[in-house]
């Protein structure tokens, strides 16, 4: 058995939770993680057009959350996006598990091997220091320079890799492409750079408010 061998996870507790995404330990490689749909189908009480949009809306949830992460993250490997490419988490491709297809992604970790803090975690824990702010603030400078698509921007979707080490540094762990079924993003490009735009401004703002705090 090797770690592209399908696997089993449906007795296994994920790790996280997302809206739409579980997210698992592969369970022969812990610096590997398998997101897998959660599906949005509810039937029990649907009838009719019901079911039929439940159906297309878990469809679209289940091809997107895989085809969007995958697509924006090949381009970002084609096309030069600038310095943002060193800040995303790499996608390694697709695996088969009995809850049906997941998406292979590097495991970000924190110094102890413990899944790697978040943005949120860092600023509500009050771990967020002088020097985690200024590394942040060159990540969002990133973001806000990119044509890139990165659509879900979030306090959860940003994580320090190796905390607590000397090699610390920020990672985009989710939210390339969009949830959306029109791209609009995509089709006017001064909408998306309004949105990475006004969230680094809010999250600078937040990190410099937590430094002050810690003094």
């Amino acid at each position: 058995m090797s770690v592209l061998s399908p696997v089993e996870l449906a007795h296994v507790t994920p790790l996280l939770h997302s809206k739409t995404r579980m997210v698992f330990e592969h369970p022969l490689d812990p610096n590997l993680l398998i997101k897998v749909h959660k599906s949005r189908k509810n039937l029990a009480e649907a009838r009719g057009v019901r079911v039929w949009m439940a159906n297309v809306e878990d469809h679209f949830q289940y091809s997107t959350g895989i085809l969007r992460d995958l697509t924006q993250f090949v381009e970002s490997r084609y096309r030069d996006y600038g310095r943002v490419t060193e800040y995303i988490a790499p996608i390694y491709g697709v695996i088969d598990t009995d809850l049906g297809l997941g998406l292979l992604v590097a495991a970000a970790r924190d110094s102890a091997g413990l899944i790697a803090p978040t943005v949120r975690t860092l600023l509500d824990d009050g771990r967020m220091t002088a020097d985690r702010a200024k590394a942040l603030k060159l990540m969002l400078d990133a973001i806000v320079e990119t044509e890139l698509v990165i659509g879900d921007l979030n306090l959860e979707n940003i994580v320090l890799e190796k905390a607590d080490s000397p090699d610390e540094r920020f990672l985009i762990i989710d939210g390339l492409g969009e949830r959306t079924f029109f791209p609009v993003q995509r089709w006017f490009k001064f909408l998306s750079a309004r949105q990475k735009r006004i969230f680094a401004e809010k999250v600078n703002r937040w990190s410099a408010e937590a430094v002050k705090a810690r003094s």
